[in-house]
């Protein structure tokens, strides 16, 4: 076997990967389970913990970024964000005494659409830069970028067609949902299997360097 053929698996794209398919997987347990908090949160919290293992590697090893500042930064807000404004937002809802809803709705909407606005450029940025970092081999350093486009055409397609079909149409509006829904858990539960995969068949080590011997 030549230098060229010895791989070291990488154990950060096997727990990051882990992480993010269990994240993913978790809530498809039984409908039984699915929407209670503790298991929701349970994988938000995996998710970010994959995100930060793919941001900052194993041992300092295996960052998909390279650790560049951009794509770490980038990696870090994806992670915190979302949960967090999840987190604030109930708490920043004051009920209404004369209607159901909230008197400062404005707040919790401009809360929520940031919270996508946020996530969606922290995303795009991340995906930029894995691509960019050449860690991942090809063509699979792509796939982060793959799977944002698939996330975000399914969102934004959900949202037109919603719009288009008006608010009678609520057969639609459920299916589109579900859809939505289906692709937000399937693209990270790949995501994950192929960091594990690719984890697994792990790098090429570098040759060790022979230094010739001594001059007698």
């Amino acid at each position: 076997m030549s230098d060229a053929d010895v791989r070291r698996p990488v154990p950060a794209w096997l727990w990051g990967g882990g992480l993010l398919a269990a994240s993913a997987a978790l809530p498809m347990l039984g409908q039984s389970f699915y929407g209670t908090p503790v298991l929701l949160w349970t994988a938000r919290l995996l998710a970010a913990a994959a995100l930060v293992v793919f941001a900052l590697g194993v041992r300092g090893e295996g960052s998909v970024v390279a650790r560049r500042p951009v794509g770490t930064v980038a990696l870090f807000v994806l992670a915190i964000v979302p949960p967090l404004i999840e987190l604030l937002t109930p708490a920043l809802v004051m009920p209404s005494t004369t209607s159901g809803l909230p008197d400062n709705l404005w707040l919790v909407q401009v809360m929520g659409y940031g919270g996508i606005a946020i996530a969606g450029a922290a995303a795009l940025v991340a995906v930029v830069e894995i691509a960019r970092a050449r860690v991942v081999p090809d063509p699979w350093r792509w796939a982060p970028t793959w799977a944002l486009a698939a996330i975000a055409g399914t969102y934004v397609l959900s949202q037109v067609l919603i719009v288009a079909a008006g608010a009678a149409a609520l057969e639609t509006y459920a299916a589109l949902l579900a859809i939505t829904g289906a692709a937000a858990a399937l693209v990270p539960l790949a995501l994950g299997i192929l960091a594990m995969v690719l984890g697994a068949r792990g790098l090429a080590a570098a040759p060790a360097q022979v230094y010739p011997p001594p001059a007698g």
